[in-house]
């Protein structure tokens, strides 16, 4: 089967890895070709048809095949696991150890895709034979310490306190070292479970092996029991309903293209609906509320509250399979395959959907920006009396109609666009076989016909690819001048006019006699302008965006790519890129050059202190080789006292708090028999950094643990303790638990600990059958019937997850509320570089489109290197955001002591810190267009030579983001006096010359209109900035000793001015 053609477990948007992470969500875009949408050309007099009822219950418990296919697999896997024990011949390989088979099986987790799954076996494997050698190290060391210690007459078995100690120190050693592993490298966190249930067991039962071959016995049967059970699990996750990393990929690729259609739709529907919006009636609103239209401004509101809402949403949609894409194409791109695309095709794919991302999500910021043109003190404009409050009605019905006008032209530019980028998307999925071509040859010659229509008949032999082209630089060239039309007609010769500083002014002879009222309305257009400038730039640009895809599913057609399948193999690269990442957890990225470049002609570009290594505060670079070594072994102290080192320690000890009672004499028989190492089991694998996690696993597991006990009883008695009844409905069991997992996945954790808690009862109960009585209690476990086996596991669950959670707050709690500030102000670093990164980008990129040859070769090679360095601070501040939104949502399970957490102020941070990351983005992508302009126009580069660089405005925001970050991180007040710029615009120098560079009459230069979206994106940054400002001066203070008296006698209140200066 071709893995570009997606089955009915990832059609949907990719949902079949979705288990493997907590953040994962499930999008359901919204395409025209979606099957459940109700047919519009039906008669409006008919009923609906009722669904049969089964169906009904079907679409209401939302099963469709890929939560299916999340039920099924593990449920597969373990009733495998549990049914080959029933064989004695299978059975006398595990004898007491064969209930770990199916917690292995799970556990390995046989529902991630092909490429995830095997590099989860390859560490679960390589994991279980490091812990198997570490057992077999730590058994033996702890027998000879009982030859050591026993007189050579005394019996073999029994209690010795020696080999206890020896295992009880291994114990502690591996416990410490997976989890200080699994808190610093995130892939091990699935296989670290393995890892501690192996030398949990090995290390419990270690004591009480006389000899090493009883050692070697023991450890043969723990190590088959994992072995089978990786194995059972690798055959259903290879065999049963088989995904592979490539199926993924390609089927959130679909997802995403049909998202991007319906996206572009609910654009369309925005667009009509910003004659609703408060910047076209800023004027208006008061004088109709108090004319008896509130109910109508309101209803207006609502509608376009609405189509915003409905416009985020499928924004929300794009971004988070953005972010699936930018996970899996990883996995895709390293798997080996038969298939159409190689590794480079899928590369080249993933950045075409990234370059269609960002233009087409950056649409949904049009309201946010409509909102802050609207403020009265946006910019430091202020409506005068004059236009605010007594205005004449014509004027009010002339400022409405002006906008209606601009909308309505827009909005017939954007629906002639959006239907051909709609065809165009369906075009890219059917070449690249992403979905069947179900039209016939005369459809599909009317959908040929359909995007060559309109404006004058297509070329002789016109590609698809080219009518795209045509038809997208008609679209600009109509509005081009449609908009200089509409700005000639009001006086309007400048779009940048946004602030009254900037507005036109008359001759001096004339000024006396100047209506406030024109300035104000001059700045109002100029903004209208700009939004529409805005919208339809970043149009053009996702049309640019989905003919590059257009091209390049072309280009897989004609070079024979989908013409036939072949075997795809990582290029060795790749292999050694994975090993690096294991090994040392680092960025796969080129890593950058940390030295100057040269080129031939001995120009050199001296680089900033952020592309070379961070500088020591305490030390000067090293000078000699031993001080070069000295740096090495100072890493040993750095890693001692860094956070994984500090989890691995708590767990450790939370650990011991348990296990030490398996290690003395007198509690030693009563540990083994009641079986506490699972209690153990459930405090190392349920903690975790922060207490509101911990007090969210500690409810959970224990809710699920019941309801695992209580399923398990009735597993048992439902078929009256039939071992053939039992694995069936085991089976059935394992199905309905892992139902909540894939309809829940937030819940995955505690629901596994509930499944298992099953398996446990029920895998014991039917291993005492196999194996007899008198094997089954050979470890000093005595055996239990069901109904108290149940119970008993139900407290070690529950004892061990309180110890965890007590032991993640005491002695000192390392709450949500304090993650939650720290991740806050390393967010505000990394938005301060990110901001640094961009300016410089945007500089380099105007001054390489006014250089040529060796100059502008030389500026475009650092410009790579800063692309890669701005796209890795990028991702850093995405997944800081992401996780300081998961913590907050934790915060409602964390006891609070004191007052109330400031939760309101923290959302609307992270709130502004996206924005300002948004618009930033949305600064480079628009600047990454001056290269190319410049090649066909010379308006650019009259543009960059008009403007004096002075960036101290956009390095004064650097600056205040660096110590707001600094302040938040370390709870100090902020310093005195602290406010955001007014502003840093690319035009402010260009209108102070008064030069014509930027007059409407230059709208369809290449250029100008990514100008103009740069403008109201540093605008929208100056904002964001303020109001971060403002919310951290909330949290932390500010160093004031000012002071003013209130009340008493006075009618005023007196102000004394802070002594900062004699």
């Amino acid at each position: 089967m071709s893995e570009t053609t997606p089955n009915a477990a990832v059609t949907d948007n990719g949902e079949a890895d979705k288990i493997s992470s907590s953040h994962a969500s499930v999008v359901q875009p919204v395409t025209p070709s979606n099957p459940t949408k109700v047919d519009e050309t039906a008669s409006p007099a008919m009923p609906p048809t009722k669904l049969p009822v089964y169906k009904r219950a079907w679409a209401k418990l939302g099963l469709s095949p890929i939560v299916f296919m999340i039920m099924f697999k593990p449920a597969v896997a373990a009733t495998i696991a549990m049914a080959i024990y029933q064989r004695q011949e299978v059975a006398a390989n595990y004898l007491n150890f064969g209930y770990l088979i199916i917690i292995v099986s799970i556990t390995t987790v046989p529902i991630l895709p092909r490429g995830k799954f095997l590099l989860n076996l390859f560490l679960s494997l390589f994991l279980t034979c490091f812990a198997a050698a570490m057992v077999l190290l730590g058994q033996y060391a702890g027998i000879k310490a009982r030859q050591h210690t026993t007189d050579p007459s005394a019996p073999v078995g029994g209690y010795n306190s020696s080999a206890s100690v020896v295992n009880a120190i291994f114990l502690m050693i591996n416990i410490f070292g997976i989890n200080v592993l699994r808190a610093a490298r995130p892939a091990f966190s699935i296989p670290s479970i393995q890892y501690t249930v192996f030398v949990m067991v090995g290390f419990v039962y270690g004591p009480q092996e006389p000899t090493e071959a009883a050692s070697q016995r023991f450890l043969k049967e723990v190590l088959y029991s994992f072995l089978t059970g990786q194995a059972i699990s690798a055959a259903v996750c290879l065999f049963v309903i088989p995904v592979s990393s490539r199926k993924v990929f390609f089927g959130e690729t679909t997802g995403f293209l049909q998202t991007c259609r319906g996206l572009l739709k609910a654009q369309l529907s925005f667009v009509e609906a910003l004659k609703h919006s408060r910047l076209c009636k800023p004027i208006i609103e008061s004088q109709q509320s108090a004319n008896n239209g509130k109910d109508k401004l309101e209803l207006a509101h609502k509608a376009y509250t609405e189509k915003f809402a409905a416009l985020k949403s499928a924004t929300m949609s794009l971004l988070g399979l953005g972010a699936k894409l930018r996970e899996d194409v990883l996995f895709a791109k390293r798997e080996i395959a038969f298939g159409h695309f190689r590794e480079t095709d899928i590369h080249d794919l993933h950045q075409i959907l990234r370059n269609i991302m960002i233009p087409i999500s950056g649409l949904s910021t049009i309201a946010d920006i409509s909102e802050r043109m609207h403020l009265p003190n946006s910019n430091n404009v202020s409506m005068p009396k004059s236009v605010t409050g007594v205005s004449p009605q014509s004027v009010l019905d002339n400022e409405q109609n002006e906008w209606l006008e601009l909308v309505h032209t827009t909005g017939i530019g954007f629906e002639t666009v959006i239907q051909v980028l709609d065809e165009s998307l369906e075009h890219i999925l059917i070449l690249l076989k992403l979905i069947p071509d179900k039209r016939n040859k005369k459809a599909a010659a009317s959908n040929e016909a359909d995007i060559e229509k309109g404006e004058g008949p297509a070329e002789v032999n016109e590609s698809y690819s080219d009518t795209l082209e045509r038809k997208i630089e008609d679209f600009r060239k109509k509005r081009s001048k449609d908009l200089h039309s509409w700005a000639e007609e009001r006086g309007l010769d400048s779009v940048f006019r946004t602030t009254a500083k900037h507005a036109m002014r008359p001759p001096v002879s004339e000024q006396d006699n100047t209506n406030p009222a024109t300035t104000e309305r001059e700045i109002l257009a100029s903004k209208r302008l700009h939004i529409i400038l805005y919208m339809e730039y970043l149009l053009y640009s996702a049309s640019r965006a989905i003919l590059a895809a257009v091209r390049f599913a072309e280009l897989k057609v004609e070079d024979g790519t989908m013409a036939k399948q072949r075997f795809v193999f990582p290029a060795a690269r790749t292999v050694i890129k994975i090993i690096k990442g294991l090994i040392d957890g680092s960025d796969p990225t080129p890593d950058i050059l940390s030295f100057d470049q040269v080129d031939g002609s001995g120009q050199t570009i001296e680089l900033g202190d952020s592309f070379n290594t961070p500088k020591d505060p305490e030390h000067l670079p090293p000078k000699n080789l031993w001080q070069s070594l000295g740096n090495y072994l100072r890493a040993v102290p750095r890693f001692l006292g860094s956070a994984p080192v500090s989890f691995g320690v708590r767990v450790t000890i939370a650990v011991m708090c348990i296990g030490i009672v398996a290690y003395l004499k007198n509690t030693n028989a009563f540990f083994i028999k009641q079986r506490v190492v699972w209690c153990l089991v459930m405090t190392s694998v349920g903690m975790n950094p922060t207490s509101g996690s911990a007090v969210w696993n500690l409810f959970g597991n224990l809710t699920f643990t019941i309801f695992g006990m209580v399923g398990s009883f009735i597993n048992w008695y439902i078929v009256d303790q039939k071992t053939a009844g039992v694995i069936v409905f085991f089976f059935l069991f394992m199905m309905f638990y892992f139902y909540f997992a894939a309809r829940y996945p937030r819940f995955l954790t505690c629901i596994v600990a509930g499944a298992l808690t099953h398996v446990l009862i029920i895998g014991y109960q039917l291993q005492v059958r196999v194996i007899g009585l008198q094997i089954a209690t050979a470890t000093g476990q005595p055996f239990y019937p069901i109904y108290e086996l149940g119970p008993y596991r139900l407290l070690t669950v529950g004892a061990g997850v309180l110890v965890g959670y007590i032991w993640t707050i005491f002695p000192v709690p390392i709450s949500e509320a304090s993650v939650l500030r720290r991740d806050l102000g390393r967010s505000l670093f990394l938005l301060a570089n990110y901001l640094s990164s961009v300016t410089a980008t945007l500089d380099q990129r105007l001054a390489e489109s006014d250089e040529d040859g060796e100059n502008a070769n030389l500026l475009s090679h650092h410009g790579h290197k800063l692309d890669k360095m701005r796209n890795k601070v990028l991702g850093k501040q995405q997944a800081l955001i992401n996780s300081m939104r998961q913590n907050l949502a934790f915060l409602a399970f964390e006891p609070r002591l004191g007052g109330d957490f400031p939760k309101k102020t923290y959302e609307a941070l992270i709130d502004e810190a996206q924005s300002v990351t948004n618009y930033l983005t949305i600064i480079a992508y628009a600047s990454a267009s001056f290269p190319t302009a410049n090649r066909t126009s010379t308006w650019l580069s009259t543009f960059t030579t008009s403007r004096i660089q002075n960036q101290s405005d956009s390095h004064k925001i650097t600056s205040l983001l660096a110590l707001l970050s600094a302040s938040i991180t370390n709870a100090q007040p902020l310093p005195p006096y602290l406010k955001a710029p007014e502003g840093f615009r690319l035009s402010d120098e260009i209108l102070e010359a008064g030069t014509g560079v930027l007059d409407l009459a230059n709208v369809d230069e290449p250029g100008f209109r990514a100008v103009a979206v740069v403008e109201v994106a540093q605008r929208c940054v100056v904002d964001s900035t303020e109001k971060i400002v403002r919310l951290v001066r909330e949290l932390v203070g500010e160093v004031d000793f000012s002071y003013r008296v209130v009340g008493g006698s006075r009618n005023e209140d007196t102000e004394s001015v802070s002594g900062g200066e004699v």
